[in-house]
């Protein structure tokens, strides 16, 4: 070993690989690809820490006695506080999130997080922990920096390139859930998402230009140098505006602690005292590298011509993604209004959002209820309150106070890498004033703080600190007994989520209504009782199994079991009026069994405790006009229906049920118009339910005798929905009326006796 370097200890080779594979892992087994591997790595790696540490006291107690080791306690906790103010911050928004858990309306999912969110508990010790790791380990010196700021641009190389492959339409994967700008899919990395790719990269840019302008191998900086123009052109691609904001904050940030670090050192501060200057070339080259790969990708790739559109839309408070964050925002702030303290508990965004919901958002997102607030601050005092607000901003003030001093200490190599870190953790935090946080943007979060607090006091050999960093490993028997807590943990805080994970995927891929997707959501719902969606999605595929054969001995139980498996779903959660909806659904088919299981007034509970809690939702309004007139109660499914027209006049939906109810009572020429307006309103691409509308104006329109009409609109009801057999008959029946020969077969039993064909839509 070199005279002054320090020896990688077992937590830092821990800390090395989260940073480097977090951000690279994906898996095509469970439902959610990417968010849902990268916690679980992270929780593997924070329980490994953990583990280390709890082994560490228990040899304490051993030596010391229990007596010993309690008396020492309050000294070490006082001690510990004085030197890590940011800690005890970190330690104060833990207290606050579990204090929010105990309060929130899910507190098991509250633990693991929402679904497609991730951010409960788990996430948030993890998070601390690895903070704690690498201020325990980094003792302030700059190789520990230089081997985080490494292992961070390795991943940024690896999402990065693949981001590269994405653009240039060479993705061997095919993906489902992407996002997209103007009908082209946005790149994504290995990050699921490009906002959260963008973010990642332009935290890690400050790192990885650090990198090269600090080598002393020609080669190793050229190599960072062309990652870090590698993710610049990525973050430019990604069209997302948080992140070239987190970009642009970054590069202000280390102009301005480069600024402080030249005023402290009277004058310019090398990396290498003893190689001054040679950092302006290597930056020049960056630059330049920057400058020419970003003309020529964007000369030749998909994005480039959304790219002026997008940078306009920065500034414009009427693009739909704009509103659709203010809408939300807005939400959020009603949530700490109604919930001042503690929120509405830890990652319960999704949970609250129905009670807040708008008309107008439901015009620009239709029916999508958001698990984050889209804004940091606002997350965090919607879901625990003043309190973790308080708390939070105590994370920011520490944290900013430890990049000033370590800017300011007297050592260049330890300011030039705290310039870097410091540039790197504001990009972190403007880019979550339009964005969130996710496991990958956390954990490097985490680590450079945790290296920025543990600098030593000015003028303290670092040689020295880095020697009290290494102490004796624990006895077998401590590492042993705090084993046993560590893989209970394990078991149920990685284990379980990635295995219902692995059944949700499995249950998805299987055909709606079929026994495979029942057992697979079965078997989800046993590991991650938590999650209530497993169920519902159970109820659900159990009512399409039945409804496919309803004649069967085995429909009654089939409908029990729906039946069963929503009731779950509402006892785990029952804030979420789609329950409500899914359960007034199983109790219309029971209704209608002969003898009946179930009563109009069971149905007509269920629905109004749906829209009790979502009041707004025209889903719910669907799914209960629909459930009332095949119950025969005919006037309260057109007040349903004439209150979703009337809240949402463009949408299609109410429209396509008041005028089959029109059809119904033979009101030809009503129906027609009303079936009119419908089909020329706005959808949400649901095409089984325009199609059937289109299936009914055709109907209309044959008993009208517009044929021609009437062949039109079926053979267009077929263009969306080649397989609805009530379109198909009125194709049949229209081009029989006009003597045409080619007139196409028709399944039997399709079409409305003696009218024509006609479906709910």
């Amino acid at each position: 070993m070199k005279p002054g370097t320090t020896r990688i200890s077992f937590e830092e080779y821990i800390l090395l690989a989260l940073l480097a594979f977090v951000p690279v892992v994906f898996s095509r087994v469970t439902q959610e690809c990417f968010e849902i591997p990268q916690s679980a790595l992270l929780a593997t790696g924070a329980l490994l820490l953990t583990w280390r540490g709890l082994g560490g006291e228990l040899a304490a107690i051993g030596r010391s006695g229990p007596g010993g080791y309690v008396r020492s306690a309050a000294w070490r906790l006082k001690s510990w506080a004085t030197r890590d103010p940011l800690g005890v911050g970190v330690l104060l928004f833990l207290a606050s999130a579990v204090a929010s858990t105990i309060a929130g309306p899910n507190p098991a999912q509250s633990v693991h997080g929402a679904p497609d969110s991730t951010a409960g508990l788990v996430a948030a010790f993890s998070t601390a922990v690895v903070y704690f790791a690498s201020r325990a380990v980094a003792r302030g010196h700059p190789g520990v920096l230089t081997r985080y700021a490494r292992a961070a641009g390795f991943a940024s190389a690896v999402t990065a390139s693949y981001a590269l492959v994405q653009l240039a339409g060479l993705d061997p994967l095919i993906w489902g859930r992407t996002a997209t700008f103007g009908g082209d899919v946005r790149i994504f990395g290995t990050l699921g998402h490009p906002n959260m790719l963008g973010a990642y990269l332009a935290m890690t840019a400050p790192l990885v230009i650090w990198l090269a302008i600090r080598s002393r191998n020609a080669i190793e900086r050229v190599l960072w140098a062309l990652v870090a123009a590698l993710s610049v052109v990525v973050i430019a691609a990604t069209l997302s505006r948080g992140a070239w904001i987190g970009l642009a904050a970054a590069a202000l940030a280390w102009l301005v602690l480069g600024l402080l670090s030249r005023g402290r050192a009277g004058g310019s501060a090398p990396s290498h005292p003893s190689r001054r200057g040679q950092h302006l070339p290597a930056a020049a080259v960056v630059s330049f590298l920057v400058i020419a790969a970003s003309v020529f990708l964007f000369a030749r790739s998909s994005m480039g011509p959304h790219l002026t559109e997008r940078v306009r839309q920065i500034a414009s408070l009427n693009a739909p993604t704009t509103q659709s964050r203010l809408h939300i925002w807005r939400a959020g702030l009603r949530m700490v209004q109604d919930h001042p303290w503690l929120g509405v508990g830890l990652d319960a965004f999704g949970i609250a959002f129905s009670r807040y919901r708008t008309t107008d958002y439901w015009d620009i997102e239709w029916g999508r209820t958001p698990n984050k607030a889209h804004n940091e601050p606002i997350q965090i005092l919607a879901t625990q309150g003043i309190v973790g607000g308080i708390a939070a901003l105590l994370v920011v003030i520490f944290a900013a106070i430890a990049i000033g001093r370590r800017v300011w200490r007297e050592d260049g190599a330890a300011r030039a890498a705290a310039v870097a870190a410091g540039a790197s953790l504001v990009a972190f935090a403007a880019q979550n004033l339009t964005s969130f946080t996710v496991v990958a943007l956390g954990s490097l979060a985490a680590a450079t703080a945790g290296w920025l607090t543990s600098a030593p006091p000015s003028g303290t050999p670092e040689r020295r600190e880095s020697g009290r960093s290494r102490r004796a490993a624990a006895p077998a028997w401590a590492g042993a007994l705090a084993g046993i807590p560590v893989a209970a943990l394990f078991v149920a805080l990685v284990v379980l989520p990635v295995r219902a994970q692995v059944y949700e995927k499995a249950a998805l891929v299987a055909p709606d209504g079929s026994p495979e997707r029942a057992q697979a959501l079965e078997r989800a719902a046993r590991y991650a009782p938590w999650d209530s969606r497993y169920e519902h999605f159970l109820g659900s595929s159990l009512l399409v199994q039945y409804e496919r054969d309803p004649g069967t001995s085995s429909g009654r139980e089939l409908l029990r079991r729906a039946a069963l498996a929503q009731r779950s779903a509402i006892a785990t959660q029952p804030e979420n009026g789609y329950h409500y909806a899914n359960l007034g659904r199983v109790l219309a088919a029971q209704a209608m069994l002969r003898p009946p299981e179930a009563s109009v007034a069971g149905v007509r509970g269920a629905f109004a405790e749906a829209v009790t809690r979502d009041s707004l939702n025209a889903q719910l309004m669907d799914k209960a006009s629909n459930a009332l007139i095949q119950l025969g109660q005919a006037a309260e499914a057109r007040a349903i229906a004439l209150k979703a027209a009337t809240l949402y006049p463009n949408l299609a939906q109410p429209m396509g049920f008041l005028g089959y109810m029109a059809l119904l009572e033979q009101r030809w020429k009503d129906a027609a118009d009303t079936l009119e307006i419908a089909v020329k309103r706005e959808w949400w691409a649901e095409n089984a339910a325009r199609a059937a509308t289109l299936s009914n104006l055709s109907a209309a329109y044959l008993a009208l005798g517009r044929n021609e009409e009437a062949l039109r609109a079926a053979e267009e009801g077929l263009e969306s929905n080649p397989l609805n057999p009530d379109a198909a008959a009125n194709r049949k029946l229209a081009l029989e009326r006009l003597g045409r020969a080619n007139a196409a077969a028709v399944p039997a039993g399709a079409g409305m006796p003696g009218i024509a064909g006609g479906s709910l839509p």
